[in-house]
């Protein structure tokens, strides 16, 4: 049964760790779209929004892998607190 809940928990924290990845992808493709028929008024303002793009992304990636690392330290903990009661003996 412990494992059971324990798969179900694991099953959750992974759809939860894809979905917030997939809605940010389908909404980044929509500005890309848009900015693909502006045309940037100078070489400059192009790469500074090059730039800007690439930082952001960068930002992104971090934050993700550190909301990552977060939720599998909590699973750890969740799958730690429950093996822990699974295992101690019921008194009679």
């Amino acid at each position: 049964m412990i494992l059971g809940i324990a798969t179900v928990v694991v099953l959750v924290l992974v759809a939860l760790a894809i979905l917030p990845a997939k809605k940010r992808d389908r909404d980044a493709s929509t500005p890309n779209f848009v900015q693909s028929f502006t045309r940037p008024a100078n070489f400059r303002q192009q790469q500074l929004s090059e730039e800007a793009e690439a930082i952001a992304d960068e930002y992104q990636r971090r934050a993700d892998e550190a909301w990552r690392e977060e939720l599998g330290e909590k699973a750890t903990v969740l799958f730690q607190t429950k093996t822990t009661a699974a295992s101690k003996p019921r008194k009679p």
